[in-house]
């Protein structure tokens, strides 16, 4: 092939792979782990950074650098910390055309570029603010550099291929799979020259290199997130083909397997007859070989994305299979166009497709934007687990201009010999004293260190999830219509405290000092006994909210679910200029539920939209019945009043919007 028709091929390829992998880029939440990578960039020093370098234990200590630079010059927005991976996907892309076109032919080298641009796994690792689609283009470029020593062994190749291992390895140690399948190939290939020595001897040394590292470098940090898990071998080899292929379990596919299955055979024979191309076989097949044995050894490791080098080979593989599948040239295009359809169709697909439009990583941003509308400056908000604080950090700041409360943590929970004593004494030192307390959980990374109970079926969070899940069987109040707010393996729940806890017992006792304000009472039985705002540190802004306390009271049991609407206006009779229309404790106590001569209290915080203009604006109150259609007749009455009120709402005062 011409030089310039190479060039052209390539520049196509990228232009392709860029479309694909920025399209949507920034659409979802940054999940958990993109959350380290934030963390890890902007919250270290660079002296830091350089250190991990050399140490052992770090698994990816040059992505980090690498992201702390970019981050540097184009900001932590979910796009930027994205974009690196985005683009070293779309550079996979073009190098593995040019390594199957030299190993095998420029049609299989169309098929494979072809076959990894559209995979879904791959598509999701060029997504994804990690490691891993840089590392899938490191190894590539090494895998040409060894092409290049395979031709002609002299020095220069071979510093070259050198380079190329310690970038591998200093992009993420797990690389070492694919250099010891690198190495094998030059022991094998260089069989009768003075060479071969030293690369059995390397092969020998990396090979101990990796049991010393999986023996002693897996040892779990109980504050961070689990590495892996345990997995029986052959499990793992049918779950590894599911994602590999399509990014879904095996067992959601099914039958659409059987074509990749019989394709990648077809390929994995193809490379076996092959004197040249059979080094395929060491490697992908070799990589992925030991990580099985390593899983089979009972190492907590299986993780898809720390074979994700393997994927650009995998589709090379698959793609030789493909070519050859049969003679009749139909077939073998059939073949190709029913994977690459399918594979289109399942990143679309709802709800799991990267690109549905749904939340298919855990949805933080929405989390944290539900909290902001709902919290006030004075509640505590607890996460579990604690490392989860990373993400908080990160959205806190950006779905809101309010300075949200700092996360709180049972930082101990988990840990050896914590028992419900303790977690008594974290729980009062936490919400003791306190109106209110949300809690932001991960479940299935909260089980990892505090699991649930066997004895309570409608447990699946742990201690602190149970705790917030059964407020209303403890004297205390739920203060969400729902047991919890669901946000894509996130969780919101919140319990708010008739009268204050004690630490020393976690008695509730007294009462709650009622702001000094007007009163105003609705229909003859609805009292509001004081109120008065809640201010944030900056002021009111436009996109945060006006928090409001509230302190009620009824004489007499009430028979409807009434709901309270409070408005900002700029003068009565103006229009609406932000509202917040709910029941009392956001759902989770109707009015039918109050007790008469019950004190009731509430926080409701009032969304400003972005779009508020700045000035002045006066806050009115009122209730109605949403049983009643007519729209005059559904609010309450107000049957007294100290405050300026009008028919059916009072005047609670003025606030400034900055």
């Amino acid at each position: 092939m011409h030089k310039q028709s190479a060039r052209l091929i390539s520049f196509g390829l990228l232009i392709v792979a860029l479309g694909l992998r920025f399209f949507r880029l920034s659409s979802q939440s940054l999940w958990l782990d993109e959350g380290g990578t934030w963390s890890e960039a902007t919250g270290r020093s660079w002296p830091s950074l350089f250190g991990d370098l050399l140490s052992p234990r770090q698994s990816y200590p040059l992505y980090h650098l690498l992201i702390k630079a970019w981050v540097s010059i184009f900001g932590d927005s979910e796009l930027a910390l994205r974009a690196p991976s985005a683009i070293a996907g779309a550079l996979a892309v073009v190098l593995l055309y040019h390594f199957a076109a030299r190993l095998i032919t420029p049609t299989v080298a169309w098929v494979a570029a072809g076959l990894l641009a559209i995979n879904p796994f791959g598509l999701w690792q060029s997504q994804d603010a990690k490691v891993y689609s840089m590392l899938m283009a490191a190894v590539l470029w090494s895998n040409l550099r060894l092409l290049d020593l395979l031709d002609q062994l002299n020095k220069r190749n071979v510093w070259l291929w050198l380079a190329s291992v310690v970038l591998c390895l200093s992009l993420h140690r797990l690389a070492l799979l694919q250099v010891l399948g690198q190495v094998l190939v030059l022991a094998l290939h260089f069989r009768q020259t003075a060479w071969q020595k030293w690369f059995w001897l390397g092969f020998g040394l990396l090979s101990l290199g990796f049991v010393v590292g999986i023996r002693f470098g897996l040892r779990q940090d109980p504050n961070a997130p689990p590495i892996g898990r345990t997995i029986d071998v052959l499990q793992a080899a049918w779950l590894l083909l599911g994602r590999l292929s399509f990014d879904r379990s095996s067992s959601d596919l099914a039958w659409r397997l059987l074509p990749v299955g019989l394709a990648l055979a077809s390929g994995l024979w193809l490379t076996w007859r092959h004197p040249r191309r059979n080094i395929i076989l060491s490697l992908w097949l070799l990589p992925v070989l030991l990580f099985l044995a390593v899983l089979g050894a009972g190492s907590p490791l299986y993780e898809p994305r720390y074979l994700s080098f393997s994927l650009p080979l995998f589709c090379l593989t698959l793609a030789l299979g493909l070519a050859g599948i049969a003679q009749q040239r139909w077939l073998s295009t059939g073949s190709i166009v029913m994977i690459t359809g399918l594979s289109a169709w399942l990143v679309f697909q709802q709800p799991y497709g990267i690109w549905s439009g749904n939340a298919v990583k855990e949805d933080y941003r929405g989390a944290l934007q539900s909290l902001a509308e709902h919290v006030a400056p004075d509640d505590v908000i607890i996460v579990q687990p604690p490392y989860i604080a990373t993400l908080y950090n990160y959205y806190a700041s950006r779905v809101t201009p309010d300075a949200l409360p700092a996360a709180r943590g049972f930082g101990r929970i988990g840990a050896i010999g914590y028992d419900q004593g303790e977690f008594d004494n974290d729980y009062a030192a936490l919400l003791a004293g306190k109106r209110r307390g949300w809690l932001l959980i991960a479940p299935e990374n909260a089980k990892a260190i505090d699991p649930p109970n066997p004895q309570y079926p409608q447990d699946d969070m742990g201690k602190v999830g149970i705790n917030f899940l059964t407020a209303d069987l403890n004297d205390k109040w739920r203060c969400t219509d729902l047991p919890y707010w669901e946000f894509n393996a996130l969780r919101i729940l919140c319990q708010s405290f008739p009268r204050p806890m004690q630490v020393e017992n976690l008695a509730l006792v007294g009462t709650w000092p009622i702001p000094a304000s007007a009163t105003a009472t609705w229909n003859n039985s609805l009292q509001l006994e004081g109120y008065q705002f809640q201010a944030w540190p900056a002021g009111y802004q436009a996109g945060g909210t006006l928090p409001v306390q509230l302190a009620w009271r009824t004489n007499s049991t009430l028979a409807n679910d009434y709901r309270l609407f409070i408005h900002l206006v700029p003068a009565l009779g103006a229009p609406v200029a932000a509202q917040v229309d709910t029941m009392p404790l956001n759902g989770g106590l109707p009015t039918s539920r109050w007790q008469a001569n019950q004190a009731i209290h509430d926080q409701v915080a009032v969304p400003l939209p972005k779009t508020i203009a700045k000035g002045r604006y006066l806050v009115v109150l009122g209730w109605y019945d949403p049983t009643i259609t007519e729209i005059d007749a559904q609010r309450l009455p107000v049957t007294a009043s100290t405050a300026q009120h009008g028919a059916n709402y009072i005047e609670l005062g003025t606030v400034e919007i900055e």
